[in-house]
């Protein structure tokens, strides 16, 4: 067999044992592939981010990090390698590492708006306000009606004072969803705050509501 149907059968077997859920026999074949005298640069990034995922579905967190670091050493332009890293160090709450992954990600590929969603959670934890308040706005720019991003810069400007910006953003989110309590809840307490009592109790209300009712039909499935 020649070393590119030895290389393409691999694959094809690393895939499959994924799918079928073989996640050990699955990092064999990829090992495999990587241990192989054909295997290119390419291949080899896109093993180790296999491993990587493969390792984090298996809860070890260090090898799936020792994995994606491989894949950036194989193949230093894998904007996915960093946004993997970047994820799981966020997940971990390790926001200054996740920031540095996102940032060196996006540089990359500027055209994920999640990425840039993600940036901003990681610096409003940390209480940047500003910085996430721009990296909420790029996620925007990409999508328009990223209701997630609307929302969390929405909330990202009542931090600062800006109810103005922050109301818009919020009346954006409801407009977008008319059941999300948690900007009713927000847009409830901006109003509160800005001495629209009347509003505010409106929008409290309504949040309440909305919370009890979706609690209620989670109780039933």
């Amino acid at each position: 067999m020649s070393a590119e149907l030895e290389l393409s059968k691999l694959m094809v077997d690393a895939y499959t044992y994924q799918k079928n859920g073989e996640l050990s026999l699955a990092i064999q074949a990829w090992n495999a592939l990587l241990n192989h005298q054909a295997a290119d640069k390419d291949l080899k990034a896109n093993a180790y981010l296999s491993l990587g995922n493969l390792h984090q579905l298996q809860g070890n967190d260090e090898l799936a990090i020792e994995s994606m670091s491989s894949a950036i050493k194989a193949n230093p332009n894998s904007a996915e390698a960093y946004f993997c890293l970047a994820y799981m160090e966020q997940e971990n709450d390790n926001f200054p590492s996740a920031i540095e992954y996102f940032e060196k990600a996006l540089a990359l590929n500027m055209n994920d708006s999640g990425a840039f969603n993600n940036l901003g959670n990681c610096y409003d934890r940390l209480e940047k306000s500003t910085e996430a308040i721009n990296a909420y706005s790029q996620a925007i720019t990409l999508d328009v009606n990223y209701i997630a991003a609307i929302y969390n810069r929405g909330n990202a400007y009542m931090k600062i004072a800006k109810d103005e910006l922050a109301l818009e953003d919020l009346n954006k989110a409801i407009e977008l969803d008319a059941n999300f309590y948690q900007a009713y809840y927000n847009r409830g307490t901006l109003f509160k705050r800005m001495g629209k009592s009347s509003e505010a109790e409106v929008d409290l209300t309504k949040a309440k509501a909305l919370a009890q009712q979706e609690l209620e039909e989670k109780t039933k499935q």
